[in-house]
Parts: structure tokens; sequence; C-alpha cells
């Protein structure tokens, strides 16, 4: 290569063409996204000078209030005399062909974004050397310009999970100060009040999972603790309703309020006495900020977008998201293990409330191991089929099957306890790791399945070696004893290595969320990112003598930052509408 190649291939500044193209091509094929790129990305953050005359026209069009589409694009860009420069019509053609997934959309922008951030960085190298050879200006003047330019570009990377002990604190006790003068719940209140000082109130970035089988009252409650929320608390509230349409929320919704059925309403069969009654009741709801979303297949991604484009166009901002239901999510790969894939937008659910500081409400299916007990109330065990992952090893399972033993060992947290197993599934061939232990153990698992450890539970790819995990010790023990916590001891990692890609097993278990293999504890739970999982039991549906009629049970079987507990409401299932008993 020669000096002039070697001069030529240093002008070339870091850029991500396709990431580029593909960001376009989402604005123009969903013009919701310049919403959220307008937001992330300047016009210089496009690298080439025909991607930052579109992006520069599309940002004209949206400000103006106009279509965001090609045709208008073109016009524009035609009009403005810009069509040769940015390479001819095709140009705008090919980004309408880009294969791209909306759900993808943020990493593409952190894509050009992050050579943004470095081809500033060489702009700003290349001003030091210059200032360097400026020997008529003192070097206090140079380094001062040089700080105050490397500081707004280090700024422009979010700090703002970092926080200083002493700052935290400070929040805290002005927090406290403010609870002081206006007692009140931390939190959304739903207006039940027994649940409420149970819950404390939904808190910002909270998770909350409402789960519960068919016809317990899933929709309708949520809808009113969106209705309530929205109604006390005077902030903005989104139900994504993935399942019923937005007509048969708002007719449940105004059949609660004026106290006329639903039945009644849709065939307008209305007393010349309710109209009244009924006008002035869409007149209180239409003053409520809730928004009903009735789109199907929804994604995580897509989720987030709407919110952002509500923000945008108010000036308060969305409190509170309800999603009816998880099952429904559209997930991000639709090749994937769909128990797979439900952990993996359960996460991007957490995820998302931590980004938008609000709560948000997920309601869920419950396994249908509750109608095959004799109790129905539903226990946590009951949420795995709706998304967990477990994974066994297919020589485990095959030898569970092959001596019709249904029981394996679990830990409460205070000792080992046998229990029964409820279902084994196939899941799918996955890639599989051994993970070897000091003490001899080994054990084969799949890279997100948590373990045990001395800090807390763990998923296998998080592990490091010399981690200590736990290991019980002595087996073969009377099953009826239960031993205390002096069987568990800790044994440290040694080796993991990936093994292969092979079978693997869905293990539901009756009560606990873990279970003991070849001497080591691992995980078996469904809730891990849920802050609050509440549960809803109507005993009438089973027992039909039951003295409990119209009587819903409000089961808080999670609370990671307070109390579990239950809690009773009357629920009126002419007009779906719950009061406190």
């Amino acid at each position: 290569m020669n000096d002039l190649e070697l001069s030529d291939l240093k002008t070339i500044l870091p850029y991500n063409l396709l990431a580029e193209k593909l960001v376009l091509g989402s604005i123009l094929t969903l013009p919701e996204a310049i919403l959220l790129v307008s937001e992330k990305l300047p016009i210089e953050a496009f690298y080439l000078e025909a991607h930052q005359i579109i992006y520069k026209a599309l940002l004209i069009l949206y400000a103006e209030g106009k279509t965001v589409d090609y045709i208008n694009l073109i016009t524009w860009i035609q009009d403005n005399g810009f069509l040769l420069k940015i390479g001819g019509a095709q140009v705008l053609l090919n980004l309408l062909n880009q294969i791209n997934k909306l759900s993808n959309l943020e990493e593409y922008i952190g894509l050009i974004y992050e050579k943004y951030l470095r081809r500033s960085l060489i702009k700003l190298g290349e001003e030091i050397i210059e200032a360097g050879y400026l020997t008529e200006i003192p070097l206090e003047t140079i380094f001062t310009k040089i700080e105050q330019n490397f500081l707004i570009l280090s700024e422009t990377k979010s700090t703002k999970h970092i926080i200083s002990v002493e700052q935290g604190l400070q929040q805290i006790v002005r927090e406290i100060e403010e609870g002081l003068k206006i007692p009140q719940l931390p939190g959304l209140k739903t207006t039940f009040l027994e649940f409420d000082i149970i819950t404390q109130g939904f808190q910002n970035s909270d998770l909350i999972i409402i789960a519960g089988r068919p016809s317990m009252g899933k929709t309708a409650f949520a809808f009113n603790v969106a209705k309530n929320i929205a109604q006390n608390h005077n902030i903005g509230v989104v139900f994504f309703s993935l399942e019923m349409t937005r007509q048969q929320l708002l007719y449940r919704l105004l059949a609660s309020e004026v106290e006329i059925t639903n039945t009644r309403l849709r065939s307008a069969r209305i007393k010349e006495t309710e109209w009244l009654k009924i006008n002035n009741t869409i007149l209180k709801l239409s003053r409520l900020r809730l928004f009903i979303d009735d789109t199907p297949d929804l994604s995580v991604g897509e989720i987030k977008l709407k919110i952002k484009s509500i923000n945008l166009e108010s000036s308060k901002k969305i409190g509170l998201i309800v999603i009816d239901y998880l099952q429904l999510l559209e997930g991000i790969d639709q090749n994937a293990n769909r128990v797979q894939e439900l952990s993996k937008i359960t996460r991007a659910l957490k995820k998302l409330a931590r980004d938008l500081n609000i709560p948000i409400i997920v309601l869920s299916q419950l396994s249908r191991n509750v109608e095959s007990r004799v109790n129905k109330r539903p226990i946590l065990a009951d949420l795995r089929e709706s998304g967990c992952i477990n994974f066994l090893l297919q020589e485990y399972c095959i030898k569970i099957i092959e001596t019709n033993d249904n029981s394996i060992f679990c830990w409460t947290g205070n000792y080992i306890s046998k229990q029964k197993i409820l279902n084994i599934k196939f899941t799918g061939q996955k890639p599989v790791y051994r993970l070897e232990t000091s003490l001899g153990w080994s054990l084969l698992i799949s890279s997100n399945h948590k373990i045990l450890t001395s800090k807390g539970w763990k998923k296998i790819d998080q592990l490091l070696l010399n981690d200590f995990i736990s290991a019980k010790l002595l087996l073969g023990f009377n099953p009826l004893i239960n031993l205390n916590k002096d069987s568990i001891t800790w044994d440290k990692v040694i080796r993991i290595s990936y093994q292969k890609l092979a079978p693997v097993y869905d293990l539901q278990i009756s009560n606990y969320s873990n279970y003991l293999t070849n001497h080591l504890i691992v995980h078996n739970s469904i809730e891990q990112d849920a802050d609050i999982v509440i549960m809803l039991y109507r005993d009438d549906y089973y027992n039909k003598e039951t003295p409990e009629k119209n009587i819903i049970e409000v089961i808080i079987a999670k609370h990671r930052n307070g109390p579990i507990g239950s809690t009773k409401l009357l629920f009126d299932p002419k007009f779906l509408r719950f009061f406190n008993a």
C-alpha cells in the first residue's frame, strides 16, 4: 500500500452505514419512530451527507405537521434541489426496502451514536494537536478550552445512574420531610384500602404481575385499577389491550360507571331518564388522561415508542402502563422457544419500567395445575408454565420417568424438603455447559439458569471461577426428617465449559422455586423480574355453595420491597366493579 492509499484510509472516519440505513428506513416505514430517533440523534450523528439531508428533511416534515412518508420526503428533497446530491430517488427506495425490526431500533441508534462520539473524539484530538503549535496562545488558555470541550463530549454519555451515597441520602431525607408535611402513601394508590396498605402503592420502576386463571377477573381488576389511578392521581395511564378491543373496554367502563348493563348499552335500550346520567358520566370520564391501545401483537419496543410519542405530545407524562396480557406480547425472536421468549419479555418490561421510571402492570395467565388440585387457591409455582425457563438434563428427566418417582428435593430457605413434581416438558435443543466444583460435583445446565451462590442467585453465565455455590453433602436421608441449615455448605467453582447443544426440559415443582440436583441447588423461578406478584382468586367460581359469594381474594404472593399478604374485595359481576370489603 502506497502513501496515498494510507492517506485516503485515514480520512475515512468511523461510521456504520447499515445502521444509518436501517434507522432512516424505520422512520419511513413507521413514522412514530422519528420521536425516539430525534430524541437521541442530532443531524451530524449521521456520517454520510446524503443521510444528513434525508434526516433533516424528515425532521422538517415532522415539525411542520406533515405525514412522514416517501411521497412527502421525495417532494421536499426535489423542491429544495437535493435529489442529485443524495444520489437520486433510488436511494430513498432502497431505504424502504431495508429489513428491520422496530424492537431493535434503539440498538441501531446506539451504533450510530457510538460512531458519532468517536468522530467527535477524533476531531477533538485534531484540535488539540493544532493548538499545540499555537505558541502565541498561553498554555492555560489552551488547557481550559480543551478541558471544556472534553467535558462537553464526555457529558453526552449518560451518568444518571451514578449517584453518591451523600446525594442519595439527601434525596431520601427530602422525601421523608415531604411525607411528614403531607402524610400519604409513597406510591400510586388504587383506592382499595387494605391492598394499598400492604403494597404502599405502586412504586416507580416496579414491574407488577397480576395473575389468575380465566374468569378470575384479571382484566376487570386491572382496568378498575387503571381508572382509579388516573382519576385520583391525575396522571396519564395507558392500557394496552392485546385481547379485547377498545370498544369492549369502553362499553365496560361506561356500564360500570352508569350502572346500566353492558347488554342494554350495546342494544341501545336506554330509558329517557338515563340519558342525563350517561352524558354526565361521559363528560366526567372524558377528563381522565386514560388511553386505550388495542393493537394486537405488540412488542415491548413498540410500547416504548408509543409512550414516548404521548409524552412528547403532552405536557403531562404517562405515569402508569397496564398490559393485558403477557402471553400475547410479541417477542423479538419469533423462532425462539416460547417459554424462553416470555422470560426475555419480562426482563424487557422490567428494563422499560426502570428506563421510564414508572410502574408497569402486566397481566398473566396461570398454569392449568390449579385445576388439578383440591385447593384451587393459586401459588407462585402456578406461574412457572407462564414464562419460566426451567432446564433439566435429558438423562435426569428420563430417570424420573423410568423410575416413576415424581418427587425431588428442594431448598426451603431453612432445610431440604421433598416436593412433588407436577410436570416435565421438553422445551427444545439448547446450549448446555458443564459446571465443576472443587469437591468433585458437576452439573450440566443452560447458560441462563440460576444457581445459589454465597452472594445470592446467579446465572451460569454470571459465575466466575472461585465463586462459592451451595452444595448438599449428605444425601439418602429420611425424607420425613427436614435437615437444618447445617446440611448446606459452600463449594468452589473450578471450571465452566461449553459441552454441546442438547435436549432440555421444563420441570414444574409444587411449592418451591428451586431443586437439588447432583448435590447442587439450582433455580426454578418465574417471578424473578417482578417486584410484586398479585394473584386473584374467586372461591365461588369453584365452590357454588361457598358463603363468600362475589368476594375476590387479592393475594400479594411476592413483594420485593415490603410484606406479602392478602385482602378481600367485593366484586360486582353485573357491572364488573370492585369495592372495599
